[in-house]
């Protein structure tokens, strides 16, 4: 009988590894399906923005209202913004789109440097007309060609992310749908148009570098416990906390996911910035139950989870409430000047007041100590200045980006025309009006436009 006991041991230790190496694969299969799923949200925005920019451009060309000019203009602007966001969320590991990006930033500006002529009175001349048939032949390609890439995603031709796993931990980017993408931005450089004009767009928009990352470089095990001390968890479950792979882009972070005990799926994604060790987002994805609480109840939960984990000084200036949770977006506040730059969102459980979402990506890149210099203009003078139909309600000092992402001091006035509300910009210095926002108010929350 001794003699087997070896041999009986030794296909016990295989089965232990077989097992455990399944349990990981399971595990960060699940994770992939989950980033999968992100990852298809972006990429689905992407075409949506595009097509909406192909009707766009297409419909100024044959408005004759200075009006309707005005409003496709921004629209076009808008969408191209958009656009831009949904391409820097899409996992393109080491490939550089800096020529989508800049086509879309230049078609923005370009637009609405158009809208301002417009507004203005000036006339849109010929050669701008051609530059405008010009984005609109090349977006309606580039329309083409991201029809045909979501009909090789839907046909399971191409995934986001690789199969080959390096213990459940690596990950390898398809090469198929980045390469695609990578020719499409070539495709961009040889053919979309020379754009010369009097835009904001310049390599310093471009090449952002976080202005809020502050502390040394950590290592993974130290990204770990951050993660794990910084979620919400009134229920003080006990994780299991595991690294997928590392996000790259303007704030380099590890990837992590929390799993409960038994479970194989996981129920929190995090990344932790590499530099500092900031937690930048994470994501609960756990079920939420019928709402009991208000917003002013999420409201006071998300400032008392943002005071505990050291940001201070913060105001709630806007949410969104869907899908039985609540999404309140902050702004730091330096002395009496809201900072709406250096933003962070919180999302709250509407069923029991757990904080289920947290994005710190615009704090972390736009957020510094600023030197605000005294205003020239006082609130008396912007009321001077404003219409005077407008009904005024508030007026505090802001800072606010304008396309360019340079930072204009402010006056912010909160004003209502009969039932419509209008939130104005006065620069503070000079007495510019900056920039004219309508609010919208809706049953989920408050937009502006």
């Amino acid at each position: 009988m001794r003699k087997y006991l070896p041999w009986a041991a030794g296909v016990f230790l295989v089965l232990v590894f077989v097992l455990v190496f399944l349990v990981m694969q399971s595990r960060v299969t699940e994770a992939q399906n989950l980033l999968e799923a992100s990852y298809q949200k972006g990429f689905f925005n992407l075409l949506e923005q595009v097509n909406n920019l192909n009707l766009l451009l297409s419909k100024s060309m044959v408005t004759s209202s200075n009006q309707q000019r005005i409003v496709t203009f921004l629209s076009i602007w808008h969408q191209a913004e958009s656009a831009r966001d949904s391409i820097a969320s899409l996992p393109l590991g080491d490939r550089d789109l800096t020529y989508t990006q800049k086509y879309f930033a230049q078609m923005g500006d370009f637009a609405y440097s158009l809208a301002k002529k417009a507004l203005n009175g000036m006339e849109i001349k010929k050669e701008d007309w051609d530059k405008i048939q010009k984005f609109r032949d090349t977006t309606q390609d580039l329309n083409k060609k991201l029809r045909e890439l979501q009909d090789d995603v839907a046909q399971g031709r191409i995934n986001w992310e690789g199969k080959r796993f390096a213990l459940g931990i690596g990950k390898n980017l398809t090469a198929g749908m980045a390469d695609k993408f990578l020719k499409l931005d070539q495709k961009l450089k040889e053919e979309a148009p020379s754009i010369t004009y009097d835009g904001p767009f310049s390599d310093h928009v471009e090449n952002i570098v976080p202005k809020g990352l502050t502390g040394p470089l950590i290592n993974s095990d130290e990204a770990i416990k951050i993660a794990g001390s910084f979620i919400d968890n009134p229920q003080n479950i006990k994780y299991d906390i595991s690294l997928y792979g590392t996000a790259k882009g303007n704030i380099p972070a590890y990837s992590l996911s929390f799993s409960k005990p038994g479970q194989n799926s996981p129920a929190i994604i995090i990344d932790v910035s590499q530099k500092g060790g900031h937690v930048v987002w994470f994501l609960n994805t756990r079920d939420i139950g019928s709402s009991k609480l208000t917003v002013q109840d999420a409201v006071n939960k998300s400032r008392l989870f943002l005071e505990k984990r050291g940001f201070k000084d913060f105001e709630a200036t806007g949410s969104l409430t869907e899908d039985g949770t609540c999404v309140i977006t902050f702004a730091k506040k330096q002395k009496d000047v809201i900072i709406y730059p250096d933003f962070i969102k919180v999302e709250v459980a509407l069923d029991n007041g757990e904080v289920v979402g947290f994005d710190a990506m615009g704090y972390y890149t736009n957020h510094m100590e600023r030197v605000i210099p005294a205003p020239k203009l006082s609130k008396e003078d912007v009321l001077k200045r404003i219409n005077s139909r407008l009904s005024v309600k508030r007026i505090r000092k802001v800072i606010i980006p304008d396309p360019s992402l340079k930072e204009k001091f402010c006056y912010e006035v909160d004003a209502k025309l009969g039932a419509d509300r209008y939130f104005i910009y006065i620069n503070a210095l000079d007495g510019t009006e900056e920039q004219i926002l309508k609010v919208v108010e809706t049953e989920k929350g408050t937009m502006t436009m």
